[in-house]
């Protein structure tokens, strides 16, 4: 009788062990994905912040006092591939069917629209030109 109860508590402890070790090679297996993850998130916010702050600086002075805010900070980037239909404000045409970074600045305009795009290159970072406003 001993040496059941002894063969099922030493049972016990045992399975214990191995559930607890599981556990933590899961948890270090996530912390490195989460450290990944905002790693990538961080170097995505950096690279969006150069592309504003660099084609911010490539605009003329009447269009950066026409952005709101008078900064580059208020961008929203996002990656597009530039079709036909977007290029009528832009003169480099060998951009049609590439990937650029489209640009959304707000602006100090009370109608509607009161934004500005603007393209941008995705290695250069060299302005483009302006995009169409619905």
């Amino acid at each position: 009788m001993k040496k059941t109860i002894l063969f099922m508590l030493s049972s016990c402890l045992l399975l214990g062990l191995f559930a607890c070790s599981n556990q933590n090679k899961e948890a270090n297996t996530n912390n490195d994905q989460n450290i990944v993850n905002i790693n990538e998130q961080i170097n995505e916010e950096k690279n969006e912040n150069d592309v504003r702050q660099v084609v911010w600086e490539q605009l003329s002075s009447e269009q950066q006092e026409w952005i709101d805010g008078s900064t580059w900070k208020n961008g929203k980037v996002t990656e597009i591939t530039l079709n036909e239909n977007m290029m009528t404000q832009v003169d480099d045409k060998s951009y049609k069917g590439k990937e650029v970074y489209l640009i959304d600045f707000p602006t100090t305009s009370k109608s509607f629209p009161n934004n500005m795009i603007v393209y941008a290159d995705v290695n250069t970072f060299d302005y483009i030109g302006n995009g169409l406003v619905d």
